[in-house]
């Protein structure tokens, strides 16, 4: 099972496409409606809303992620970015300082 996600402005949705192939066919899930059920404070989940194998949930993330849906506290990796560059400017300088011949007077 793998999954493709794509915005649509119009709806102002991301919309989900779950396929599969298999026997030289290929299948398209059908349309899902969830229905919510009223439950008590403090009581136990019987079942989950959904269930999906480990390579199809990662399929599924990784199908948000190339259609540009990222986690709420997701953060840029400009920071992580930035600290590498200063460790890589700063690795190239003590190797230049290091490797230079010795100056003789």
């Amino acid at each position: 099972m793998r999954w493709r996600a794509q915005t649509t402005i119009y709806r102002d949705s991301v919309d989900l496409i779950c396929l599969e192939r298999a026997f030289d066919r290929e299948y398209v899930g059908a349309p899902v409606r969830f229905e919510m059920s009223e439950r008590a404070p403090n009581t136990a989940i019987a079942e989950p809303t959904l269930s999906l194998p480990p390579a199809s949930a990662q399929s599924l993330l990784q199908a948000l992620w190339d259609a540009g849906i990222r986690p709420a506290d997701w953060s840029s990796p400009d920071g992580e970015i930035n600290a590498l560059r200063k460790h890589v400017d700063f690795a190239e300088h003590v190797t230049k300082t290091l490797l230079q011949p010795s100056q003789r007077t």
